[in-house]
């Protein structure tokens, strides 16, 4: 058992060792965390609206947007990757 003080109140506090496994799911979880793959929203008529998110957000807000203002396009990496118009 490791021990070291807190920054704030100067009180020990102590850090328990992780087994391989626990620190291994842990460092996958935060690597899958990482790599979660961004897509950003564009829609030209409400560009107050654009937004960068997770793939299932994106796809829906699209659609969202394309029914309100007839447009919206679904990029990454700057590429366009889908689009709707019309909520079509």
């Amino acid at each position: 058992m490791l021990t070291s003080t807190a920054d704030a109140s100067n009180v020990p506090v102590e850090k328990v060792a992780q087994p391989p496994l626990v620190e291994s799911l842990n460092r996958c979880h935060t690597e899958d965390m990482n790599n979660t793959t961004r897509l950003s929203v564009i829609c030209p008529a409400a560009p107050w609206e654009n937004i960068t998110t997770d793939a299932d957000r994106a796809w829906d807000l699209c659609l969202d947007l394309s029914e309100e203002y007839g447009y919206a396009q679904v990029r990454q990496n700057g590429v366009v990757i889908g689009e709707y118009r019309d909520g079509r």
